[in-house]
């Protein structure tokens, strides 16, 4: 894992495709995150097991997200890709209520065993990624990069 936040341009030097998605923070909008993460990742040409990989770890970038709000919130999506095979997937919370995290980042009591399994489960998943906290504004990012399929 990686701490620093990847921005715009962060992909690659060549041509920088990307997509917004900007969805209310339910579980039951979830599905419209993974959907579009496996759009991009088909796009970019990342085989099948990349595809159904990023979809998995878009659920943990987003549901990392949403256990830091008490009541509802907006989650924006920014998938970046690079026509050399790297894929971004940046997260943005924005809270309707007040957030569940104290100003030094550190989840309340009952969430770091969710917060350790969703890192595990990123690490087995994804290339990089991170979160942190700025100025009470969450963030989730994710990176992975196309692979050859075996011959």
């Amino acid at each position: 894992m990686t701490s620093a936040m990847p921005g715009l341009g962060t992909v690659g030097v060549s041509e920088i495709n990307r997509v917004e998605l900007a969805l209310a923070a339910d579980a039951q909008m979830l599905f419209l995150a993974r959907m579009t993460g496996a759009a991009v990742a088909t796009r970019a040409d990342f085989n099948y097991e990349q595809v159904e990989d990023l979809r998995l770890a878009i659920d943990e970038l987003c549901i990392g997200l949403m256990s830091t709000v008490n009541g509802s919130g907006r989650i924006t999506l920014v998938f970046q890709w690079d026509e050399e095979g790297t894929l971004e997937v940046t997260g943005r919370l924005t809270p309707d209520g007040e957030p569940s995290v104290n100003g030094h980042g550190t989840a309340t009591a009952g969430s770091d065993v969710s917060f350790e399994l969703s890192e595990r489960i990123l690490d087995a998943l994804v290339d990089d990624h991170g979160a942190e906290v700025t100025e009470g504004a969450h963030r989730a990012w994710l990176r992975m990069r196309r692979r050859e399929p075996l011959a």
